[in-house]
């Protein structure tokens, strides 16, 4: 008989599986992007739903000759209650249709790690895939909440682990046997991207995977209020995704580190962060200097003991380091000079930089 870990685990595997489409019988199978190559388009994902109840998709810039890919998962806050959904409207919100990505694209991928015009990117001719973000839930959650706020009432919808798994069938379909993977995001983004790792890694078990997880420090549970992670896990419900990751991140998110490095001992990961992100740190709920110090907390006593992850901090209160990696800097090491080693360089010549 399986033990509880056993079955949680099992059950998630094969909820990868279903959703990859790779059984037989009656299993959908995924029809691949078939976006033109070297520009940006928009495949529409029936499957997926934003936190209003509309259906959203997938940005692509496919790549001919590459069996390299990007999944980055886009930003945009978080919300849990009818406070920070209804009246401060802390996260994005739905529909985000193709003519939202259009805006998107045009207002912040240039200069980004998404631009292919942008020099010593090391992704310019990878296969590019944009995941966006309309679920308040930081791309994990799976529960519908009823919120009111005075005569105001919404449902709405944190489904953002059901989307990662559409999305990601898509992708698997469009590039199936990947030779280096690349998954990142900003913000939100760079939570769903760490959070979600596990599950990717099991849809390219094959592939040469990196983790780049900019602005999305996942804190030790001393540095953060015990009443807000509560709040968290209860409207996305996400116990029962985290333990299948594995028990020791539902109880302390900063564990998802060194499990993921066991999990994974080849795989090289890396965090990103200004050292007093003004926007995180307000999520948190914490000051400047708390937040400074839980974050090197994390990167000296967490992160630095582990054989292949590293971390990469600047200065300052700015928020996100890959919507604009070429002005990045720290130790007078080029945030893009420092991706490019991340994939080429010794584990003794890619370092650890911050201020």
């Amino acid at each position: 008989m399986r033990s509880q870990r056993e079955a949680r685990s099992w059950r998630w595997g094969l909820a990868v599986v279903a959703a990859l489409a790779v059984g037989c019988g009656d299993e959908k199978k995924e029809e691949p992007i078939d976006t033109a190559p070297s520009t940006w388009g928009w495949t529409a994902v029936p499957e997926s739903t934003c936190d209003e109840g509309t259906p959203t998709g997938l940005g692509s810039n496919l790549a001919a000759d590459s069996k390299n890919l990007v999944i980055y998962f886009s930003g945009g806050g978080a919300c849990w209650d009818a406070t920070t959904c209804l009246e401060t409207n802390s996260s994005l919100h739905g529909p985000f249709t193709e003519f939202v990505f259009n805006i998107v694209k045009g207002a912040s991928f240039k200069g980004s790690i998404l631009d292919k015009t942008l020099a010593r990117n090391p992704y310019q001719d990878w296969n590019l895939f944009f995941i966006p973000y309309c679920t308040g839930d930081l791309h994990i959650g799976d529960a519908d909440q009823v919120y009111t706020s005075g005569a105001v009432t919404k449902t709405i919808r944190h489904r953002g682990l059901k989307n990662t798994q559409a999305f990601l069938a898509r992708i698997a379909a469009t590039v199936p046997e990947p030779e280096q993977v690349l998954v990142t995001g900003s913000s939100a983004g760079g939570f769903g991207a760490a959070l979600n790792y596990t599950l990717i890694r099991q849809a390219f078990p094959r592939a040469k995977v990196f983790l780049v997880d900019d602005a999305g420090p996942l804190l030790k549970n001393d540095a953060l209020s015990p009443a807000l992670r509560a709040a968290w896990a209860q409207a996305w419900d996400t116990d029962a995704t985290l333990e299948a990751i594995d028990p020791a991140v539902k109880e302390d998110f900063s564990a998802l580190y060194p499990v993921l490095a066991r999990k994974f001992p080849e795989d090289r990961m890396a965090l990103l962060s200004s050292l007093r992100d003004e926007t995180i740190r307000d999520y948190f709920q914490l000051t400047p200097e708390v937040f400074e110090a839980a974050l090197r907390d994390l990167a000296t006593t967490v992160i630095a003991p582990l054989p292949r992850t590293r971390t990469f901090l600047t200065p300052g209160a700015g928020h996100t380091l890959l919507t604009q990696p070429a002005a990045q800097r720290s130790q007078d090491v080029g945030l893009l000079d420092w991706l490019q080693q991340m994939h080429t360089a010794s584990d003794a010549e890619w370092k650890s930089v911050q201020p």
